[in-house]
């Protein structure tokens, strides 16, 4: 299935950096994305992926269970979408950071250095 959303495909991560210290993955939202339920249902999809990529085989052979310090997922989220998937955002933060995980959200979708 084709979609124009700005939220691509939940089943990808978007970007992944990799070093001797952790992972730090980005979830980008490089367009303004609307608040519908759909929206709302493939952002929160996409961060439950994110959140088990954490816990899958090929993180933990590397990096043990996540931590804070070694496991971050920041979400560059386009300035003008629907103020109701920053609401989602900040909701789905203490979940995120339960399961061990530092959490960001940024605006600055295009001045991210993903190092």
């Amino acid at each position: 299935m084709t979609t124009d959303s700005p939220i691509h495909d939940p089943g990808i991560i978007d970007v992944e950096v990799l070093s001797d210290r952790g992972a730090r993955y980005g979830l980008v939202i490089a367009a303004p994305a609307a608040g519908d339920p759909a929206s709302q249902r493939r952002l929160l999809d996409k961060l439950e992926a994110y959140v088990g990529h954490c816990y899958s085989p090929a993180y933990s052979s590397r990096y043990g269970k996540p931590t804070p310090e070694t496991c971050t997922i920041t979400v560059a989220i386009h300035p003008d979408s629907d103020p109701l998937l920053f609401e989602l955002l900040e909701r789905s933060r203490s979940w995120v950071e339960e399961n061990h995980i530092a959490f960001k959200i940024r605006t600055d979708v295009f001045d991210i250095t993903w190092q």
